[in-house]
């Protein structure tokens, strides 16, 4: 997916939420598919952080909008 994307991805964090050893981060992408396409889905991740470094991610994202984007 990423090697569709025209220009470098563009993510921009708007929200951190931090307890224990978790840390969420919501944000959302402005890009365009090289097919010209606009690509801009809305993220959330889950980090566990653990010894300073993170351990497991679990994201969340529109995957209609993936589809739709850049085809099955």
């Amino acid at each position: 997916m990423l090697s569709q994307i025209a220009d470098p991805l563009t993510l921009i964090a708007h929200r951190f939420i931090a307890e224990g050893d978790h840390v969420v981060v919501e944000f959302h992408g402005q890009n365009t598919t090289k097919a010209g396409k606009a690509y801009n889905n809305t993220y959330c991740c889950v980090y566990r952080i653990a010894e300073g470094k993170v351990q497991e991610v679990t994201e969340y994202l529109d995957t209609e909008l993936v589809t739709a984007a850049f085809g099955r």
